[in-house]
């Protein structure tokens, strides 16, 4: 659940007057509903999904998101048994996760058949995202081909974020060095990720860079926990996509949910015109 470092110098309308790693608003958390065990793992698919946390350092860490990123929290959960329940959507695809924290969502794609996975987020995360990784290496080698899925931990910022050649380098490399083309995600994945308003516009801004591709799909899930910073996303999204569902987990694949969580698909980023014409202001965000 890590997000990006704010480099913006302006003042944000949701942090605080006191010193700089106060003005992370306090997260409004529900008890955890999807059962999780850090010390056992949980099970998951045909293994065991082994995911460890380390201690939520808000007073130590001056990233903008307080720490959250080492953590497991209920939204990478949710998207995790979403997957489970809809393993096609990342067999044999190349996956981009974002703001991946703990490695939860990317190690599940992985371990559910995912051809090549990066996990990303800011660089404090990273550590214990490569250790969760190599915790789970034998599930996700177990049941793929020989070498089993490609999983690579990455640094991204979203006020910055590399080009997407740098992030699939190994796909890259492998074009025979045409500079005309480059890999690109197939399943873009985003988990928990939406708590600070003024972090929205710059994921949405990332998710604009690496989905451009007509056939990406992206997939988010999140806990809504304000009003001002849900409508902001969800206005957000359909400025940005042509095509944005709010699944229905119990309908569709009979994932129960409380109504505070949602997942949404999303496909069709739309052209420069098309953004421009669609009604920016109710955004609270800049044209795309």
């Amino acid at each position: 659940m890590a997000t990006a470092k704010n480099h913006n110098d302006e003042p944000n309308e949701n942090e605080g007057d006191s010193g700089s790693n106060n003005n992370v608003p306090i997260l409004a958390l529900m008890g955890r509903f999807f059962p999780f065990d850090p010390e056992n793992g949980i099970p998951f698919a045909t293994s065991t999904l082994v995911i460890k946390e380390s201690q939520n350092r808000n007073h130590a860490v001056d990233d903008g998101d307080g720490g959250t990123g080492l953590n497991v929290w209920d939204g990478a959960l949710l998207l995790a048994r979403y997957l489970e329940k809809k393993s096609q959507i990342v067999e044999g695809k190349r996956i981009l996760e974002l703001g991946g924290g703990c490695g939860l969502v990317g190690i599940a794609a992985a371990i559910l058949g995912a051809k090549h996975v990066i996990i990303t987020d800011l660089s404090y995360a990273l550590p214990l995202m490569k250790e969760n990784v190599l915790r789970n290496e034998s599930a996700f080698r177990k049941g793929n081909d020989e070498k089993g899925a490609l999983v690579e931990c990455i640094e991204c910022d979203w006020f910055h974020p590399p080009l997407i050649r740098e992030l699939f380098t190994h796909e890259t490399a492998s074009l025979n060095g045409n500079e005309h083309e480059e890999s690109f995600p197939d399943i873009i994945l985003v988990a928990d990720c939406v708590w600070l308003s003024h972090l929205i516009y710059p994921l949405l801004k990332t998710l604009k860079l690496y989905a451009r591709h007509p056939s990406t799909k992206v997939i988010i899930t999140y806990q809504q926990r304000g009003k001002d910073a849900h409508e902001e996303f969800l206005s957000g999204m359909h400025v940005l996509f042509k095509n944005v569902v709010d699944v229905d987990t119990k309908e569709s694949v009979g994932l129960v949910k409380p109504d505070v969580f949602h997942v949404f698909e999303c496909c069709g980023v739309k052209h420069e015109a098309e953004t421009h014409d669609d009604s920016v202001t109710k955004a609270k965000i800049s044209p795309f």
